[in-house]
């Protein structure tokens, strides 16, 4: 306390927990002379939120903070009041934020390139393993990206370097250093980094890296940073903490619990000392509320206002009167950034020369203009989805007095190359459950930009081995070449009712090219040939269809567009596949035969919780009988869920199915996605069927939910001619 500046004071005041005793007699306050004010907030999550409603009551009550300091939660919610920002307008940010989406870290599924929504459709997971230097896996579940993009969209008018004593309060938020294991207190620099430093949660942020020093979370060694307050020069330090009540022994009967209940004892640990350090301690009551917990961010926010009144006796003294509140908020006014200047120039850092000229050719059309900062965000996440990026940031610079434009990039460092690894459970039969291992591989740049092999494996119920090399015409070229061989074995299971009567063998080995225009990310459009060998015979059961082996030949031609909002469950958009070939070669056949195929999904969102879809999809040979297994089959979840899988083997068909999904819930973010109940009705007609009612067709009902490994769903169906069966899925749904 810098006594030089107040006279003797008669009062002190000694805080412990909620506990305070009063040993003295108040000190007169004044603009010039008043003891100064430092808070200290906790870091805690959702939990965090509650310190929104401690400045509001403050705030109200003319209670001025001189200095602020935070860790993780506490950090970004005390940034954003050091910059100027009134707790309205922070509570206004907080509460419509999706935070299942930020947290979650994943691109939007409609900003990524065309072949990174293959990728996503064909192994609908959120894993992916690094190649570059040997196998490993990311640092976190989430880059974070989400996170800082949020960070960068508020705090762009503070985004130079600098000190962060020249912020309208001046700020220190607190990470780990994970190198050396030391705090490490951020002063100065960029406080958009310093912000995403001290909410990197270990294992699942991936850490932020600055050289050779790696960050994480302050909780861990400093979550209630009163010391650090102190230091920046406070003479009294008020604590706000957030008490969640004792631990209830139900919770640590499992590994998840108990590893989250010996973090907590780690924390609360360092945050008694914090409790200790404090003038005044505001105990915040949480109990009930949880890390997750946003969606009840209001009545969070509402605890915190309620704990600053329990304390609104001892908040008294430093209370200011109107005209000085006035000066005080006047003061604080005058050291706010305007808003962002007119751009000027772009900059990109952190990645190689020709890279970073894609990535300004992408966002040179925000020069000339105030930053528009949706359409930028969308600029960015486009360029994410191009499967090379953790992060792409942005701030401003400046050079020669002129005001750019900052991206900064960091490339993914575990990968390209990397690999996708994929699961499918097939439960259309309970009594036959198929098992699928698949991988994609992916590399890039193999023979110039944006080239790409992607090599596809599988063993279980399926076997695969498949390599494609994509090689655009030049770099920035919509036209590319794509030459493909592979193989593959797969068992065909034939039913009558519920009962299988024949197994058959499918084996493949073959060629092709196609030659292909991207229209843009969303569709694509091939033409090409393909030949190989190919031969189907029965292993067990009913002579259906006869066994066959011989050279293939097909010409194609194939359409694809995929404006989905989502990979696994989607809540609104439409995709399109359609094909048409002509086979010139097939086993069995001694002339050739046309055939076409085409499927389309559409969703539209009807309130905010329930999607209302539609899928229709037909294939024909054209009244051609080609010899052999017909080409197109029905039956299973997928199409006609009451039936067997692949009940329906035909050479024409007509296919249609009206759905309802509505959200009855969530798994956290970091290990899914919604849970939804799923409805539909399907019918179909058939044509060429060895097994061919008039009209199949059933109701279906199931749980349907996307957790990180993929996809699960559960159901039962009823349909025509007392056909009834339960199923699940694994690995994929739409």
């Amino acid at each position: 306390m810098r006594s030089s500046l107040f006279r003797p004071l008669l009062t002190t005041v000694l805080f412990f927990g909620d506990a305070a005793i009063l040993l003295g007699q108040d000190r007169q306050a004044g603009p010039s002379n008043r003891q100064t004010v430092g808070i200290a907030l906790e870091g805690g999550g959702a939990k965090g939120l509650a310190h929104v409603g401690v400045l509001q009551w403050l705030e109200e009550h003319h209670i001025p903070v001189d200095y602020i300091a935070g860790t993780s939660m506490g950090g970004l919610i005390g940034g954003l009041y050091a910059t100027g920002l009134r707790p309205s307008e922070i509570r206004e940010i907080v509460t419509n934020i999706d935070w299942n989406e930020a947290l979650a870290g994943q691109t939007p599924y409609e900003a990524l390139s065309f072949r990174r929504k293959e990728d996503l459709r064909t192994y609908p997971n959120r894993l992916e393993l690094g190649l570059r230097g040997g196998l490993s896996v990311p640092s976190g579940l989430s880059s974070g990206q989400a996170v800082r993009i949020l960070i960068d969209r508020y705090l762009l008018p503070y985004s130079r370097p600098q000190s962060f004593d020249n912020l309208p309060i001046p700020f220190r938020c607190v990470a780990t250093e994970l190198v050396s294991g030391k705090v490490m207190v951020f002063s100065e620099g960029s406080i958009a980094n310093a912000l995403r430093a001290t909410m990197s949660l270990p294992g699942v942020f991936y850490p932020v890296r600055d050289g050779d020093k790696i960050y994480a979370d302050g909780g861990m060694l400093n979550n209630l940073p009163t010391d650090v307050v102190k230091q920046m020069g406070a003479d009294f330090v008020v604590g706000l903490h957030l008490s969640v009540g004792p631990v209830d022994p139900k919770q640590l009967r499992s590994l998840f619990g108990v590893a989250g209940g010996a973090t907590g004892v780690m924390i609360d640990a360092n945050v008694l000392r914090g409790m200790e350090l404090s003038d005044l301690l505001v105990t915040i009551d949480v109990a009930g509320y949880t890390t997750l917990d946003f969606s009840r961010a209001d009545q969070i926010i509402g605890k915190g206002y309620a704990a600053a009144l329990a304390k609104e006796k001892l908040f008294e003294r430093f209370k200011l009167s109107d005209d000085e509140w006035k000066r005080h908020i006047s003061a604080r006014e005058s050291r706010r950034v305007a808003t962002p200047p007119v751009i000027e120039f772009v900059t990109v850092e952190g990645i190689e020369k020709d890279l970073a000229s894609q990535v300004s050719r992408r966002v040179a059309d925000h020069t000339g203009k105030k930053i528009d900062t949706t359409k930028l965000e969308e600029d960015l996440n486009t360029l994410i989805g191009i499967g090379r990026f953790d992060s792409l940031n942005y701030g401003l610079t400046e050079r020669d007095g002129q005001a750019g434009l900052l991206i900064t990039a960091e490339e993914k460092d575990h990968s390209p190359p990397w690999l996708k690894p994929g699961f499918l459970i097939n439960g259309a039969d309970p009594d036959n459950v198929g098992f699928t291992f698949a991988t994609r591989i992916t590399v890039l740049d193999l023979g110039g930009y944006r080239s790409e092999v992607r090599t596809d494996l599988a063993i279980g119920s399926r076997y695969e081995a498949r390599t494609e090399y994509y090689h655009p015409f030049h770099p920035l070229s919509k036209w590319f070449v794509a030459p493909r061989v592979g193989a593959d074995r797969a068992a065909l299971n034939l039913y009558k009712e519920s009962d299988i009567i024949a197994e058959y063998r499918l084996s493949r080995a073959y060629g092709g090219v196609d030659i292909g225009y991207g229209f843009d990310r969303f569709s694509e459009l091939r033409i090409g040939y393909e030949a190989g060998y190919a031969s189907a015979g029965r292993r067990i059961g009913l002579p259906l269809f006869p066994t066959l082996s011989g050279r293939t030949g097909t010409a194609r031609v194939r359409y694809a567009m995929d404006r989905l909002d989502d990979p696994v469950i989607p809540r609104r958009g439409v995709a399109l596949v359609s094909a048409g070939s002509w086979v010139d070669a097939a086993p069995g056949n001694t002339s050739g035969f046309p055939s076409a195929e085409a499927t389309i999904l559409a969703f539209r969102p009807v309130s905010k919780p329930a999607s209302v879809y539609a899928m229709a999809s037909g294939g024909s040979t054209f009244g051609r009988d080609p010899a052999g297994l017909p080409p197109f089959a029905l039956g299973g979840p997928d199409r006609l869920a009451a039936y067997g899988l692949n009940q329906f083997i035909t050479n024409q068909y007509a296919y249609g199915r009206a759905g309802y999904l509505h959200q009855i819930g969530a798994l956290p973010p970091f290990l899914g996605g919604g849970v939804f109940l799923n409805a539909h009705y399907e019918v179909a007609t058939l044509s060429g069927s060895y097994n061919n009612p008039r009209v199949p067709h059933d109701a279906a009902l199931g749980i349907a939910t996307e957790t990180i490994f993929g996809p699960l769903m559960f159901g039962g169906s009823f349909g025509g001619s007392g056909h009834r069966k339960w199923f699940f899925q694994f690995g994929k749904l739409f």
